[in-house]
């Protein structure tokens, strides 16, 4: 086993027997300047990359068993950040959806679909039930892996988070892929989450696409819960004003459907922020 191999699977066994994990936060705004919340994202002391970690539990069944740990830090560590959390899962957590009934709020959890991986009809299903309970579905990373137009209309997610990539090539004047995406989302009811936004000029623009919230490094490196003081959040409102937070799942955005709302995520591989 080489070093690196070496170090992901200390990650993965030490996370599993004694809960070595720790979450960091990520802000997410709507365009006009309101806090929806966090995505969580998970780091591991011995600084093994978060994906590759979540790619070596699911090739030894354990990814379920990873996203609980993962799921329960964020929700410790989120305390009274407010607004809602965003938590990856791994697919197969899906067919298992009584067991994230059990670790979340619907109220305050939004659950975050990864592209690493197909879904199965079992996955589609345990979706679909979690939706029926209240829970909100965000479909990540869309333009990207698995996450695909067909994925979006077969899991009818709440929310369509852009990947980076697709928000970067608009900003650089290609805009047909994003006007894409935000079409087909509001054509099923989604809001519309840009990530990787790294210019906080960017964000007019994505409004006037009909972008409904933003998140990224201009608006908020992923940190620790203590970081996130008042001060500090006011300072990355895009609205410039005291970033306070939405109420309800209603949209404050510039087009989009209807439904959901903003967070943080621990669970699945949350390992970038963007």
């Amino acid at each position: 086993m080489n070093d690196a191999l070496s170090g992901v699977h200390q990650a993965l066994h030490a996370a599993l027997a004694s809960g070595e994990i720790m979450a960091v936060f990520q802000p997410i705004w709507t365009v006009t300047g309101e806090r929806w919340g966090f995505e969580a994202l998970s780091r591991f002391p011995n600084g093994s990359a978060p994906d590759r970690v979540w790619v070596y539990a699911q090739q030894k069944q354990l990814a379920v068993a990873l996203d609980r740990v993962a799921i329960r830090a964020a929700e410790v560590a989120a305390g009274s950040l407010g607004g809602a959390l965003f938590l990856n899962v791994s697919s197969a957590h899906f067919r298992e959806y009584r067991s994230l009934s059990d670790l979340a709020n619907p109220t305050q959890v939004v659950w975050e679909v990864t592209e690493s991986t197909a879904l199965s009809a079992a996955d589609l299903q345990g979706i679909q039930r979690l939706k029926r309970q209240g829970y909100r579905i965000a479909m990540d990373d869309a333009g990207t892996g698995h996450s695909t137009v067909e994925r979006l209309y077969s899991v009818q997610p709440d929310i369509v988070k852009l990947d980076r990539s697709i928000v970067q090539v608009w900003a650089a004047r290609t805009t047909e892929p994003l006007r894409h995406w935000v079409r087909c989302a509001q054509e099923i009811g989604a809001l519309v989450i840009a990530e990787g936004v790294e210019d906080a000029a960017w964000i007019s623009g994505l409004a006037d696409e009909g972008v409904d919230a933003v998140q990224g490094y201009a608006l908020g490196r992923p940190a620790p819960r203590e970081h996130w003081t008042t001060d500090i959040l006011s300072e990355y409102s895009p609205g410039g004003g005291g970033g306070g937070v939405v109420g309800g799942w209603g949209g404050g955005g510039g087009g989009g459907g209807g439904g959901g709302g903003g967070g943080g995520g621990g669970g699945g591989g949350g390992g970038g922020g963007g």
